[in-house]
């Protein structure tokens, strides 16, 4: 089985599922990301790769000054201390960007541009511990994100990304999570299975599934309804 042929497979069971097959193979509440870090819309089914990115607060205050002046500074910014295309280089097909935003949930570390650039690249979802924008957008464009809040912000000022500081181990939502390990996330929320064991809990999880759906059957088909 491929590494995108277990994602597939992934994005076709529960998180409960997941979650109570990570139970049996020791793997208890510390997978589990906070509840705080929430689906931004409905229907979510999300799995893939974690792709780390750690940005770190900025101390300094953001100066006042002419219109002008500021969009230099902007550019600067975005150019040099938060330049996206330290982490979106790496991103792609079979990968979930999962961010901690220092504790910065005001600041909309993603929003529908970024947005658009990952789904063109066919990224699988983002978990951010922190703030996202264009909320609205974001459902529009179908790409599943999972935050703390709502940020309204730019990064401006406020966040600082290095590339020593991508696809490293970090913490999101009181979980520990290493590069490559799968995220998965749906209406309940998100949890890491470690890459070592991500084939055996996947093969439990479908069979805890397709038992479900066995015992589900007579009810379903009794009141006309499809899970």
């Amino acid at each position: 089985m491929s590494d995108l042929e277990l994602i597939g497979r992934y994005k076709k069971v529960r998180v409960a599922d997941v979650v109570d097959a990570l139970d049996r193979f020791g793997f208890h509440d510390r997978v589990l990301v906070s509840s705080e870090i929430k689906p931004l819309y409905s229907g979510i089914m999300m799995a893939g790769y974690a792709l780390t990115v750690k940005a770190l607060r900025v101390q300094e205050e953001i100066p006042s000054t002419t219109l002008a002046e500021y969009e230099e500074y902007a550019a600067d910014w975005y150019g040099r201390r938060a330049n996206y295309d330290c982490f979106m280089r790496v991103a792609g097909r079979g990968t979930v960007i999962v961010a901690n935003l220092a504790g910065y949930v005001d600041v909309g570390f993603w929003g529908s541009m970024i947005g658009l650039a990952a789904k063109d690249k066919g990224v699988e979802g983002v978990v951010l511990d922190g703030g996202c924008r264009d909320t609205w957008e974001i459902q529009q464009i179908g790409l599943p994100v999972f935050c703390r809040g709502k940020g309204r912000t730019e990064v401006i000022g406020r966040l600082e990304l290095r590339p020593e500081n991508v696809n490293i181990p970090i913490v999101v939502g009181g979980a520990n999570v290493n590069p490559g390990d799968v995220i998965v996330g749906d209406d309940d929320g998100v949890v890491v299975v470690p890459r070592k064991v991500a084939r055996e809990v996947l093969e439990k999880a479908e069979k805890q599934l397709a038992a479900d759906r066995k015992a589900q059957k007579p009810y379903l088909d009794k009141m006309g309804l499809t899970l």
